[in-house]
């Protein structure tokens, strides 16, 4: 084998190990349907040359609390293992929508609030201010990563089996 095509082989052997599960801790429980699971993740918007950083969060698998592309690529980690998943618009968020877009009258907003500040109707609806004028605020009740591919680097702290 020459030396190229052994730093060839090197190379290709990297790519296949970065690219598949690492079980970190053997007999561990996996992630399945009632599986209370501890993750961290990290969000890439590639498109928007974008990374918002890490943080941990806890859910229950099958509850619904995920999207669902990414509750499904989790299905039977463990502890210690890392994943990237990949979700187009469609899977993440959905597709980006003008007709969420709307003018409402200064007034109805407090008056400390900012140009891309996120704040929710009195019925919990979350939006973000795009615009303000003295008499009228555009808002637009998208969610921010509606439209947008992103990329989630999933980091399986822990899993409690379905009790």
């Amino acid at each position: 084998m020459t030396r190229a095509s052994l730093i060839g082989f090197m190379i290709l052997l990297g790519i296949v190990l970065l690219n598949r599960p690492v079980h970190a801790q053997a007999g561990a429980p996996s992630i399945e349907e009632g599986s209370k699971v501890t993750l961290k993740m990290t969000i890439t918007l590639p498109n928007d040359h974008l990374i918002i950083p890490p943080h941990t969060s806890e859910y229950t698998h099958g509850a619904k609390q995920l999207l669902p592309g990414l509750e499904q690529a989790l299905v039977g980690l463990h502890p210690g293992d890392t994943k990237r998943v990949e979700l187009d618009a469609d899977n993440a968020f959905g597709q980006y929508d003008a007709g969420k877009k709307m003018t409402v009258p200064r007034t109805e907003l407090p008056q400390t609030i900012a140009r891309g500040d996120m704040a929710t109707t009195s019925e919990g609806r979350p939006f973000t201010v795009v615009s303000l004028s003295d008499d009228s605020a555009v808002v637009d009740f998208n969610h921010p990563l509606a439209g947008k591919h992103i990329v989630l680097d999933v980091v399986v702290l822990n899993v409690k089996p379905k009790a």
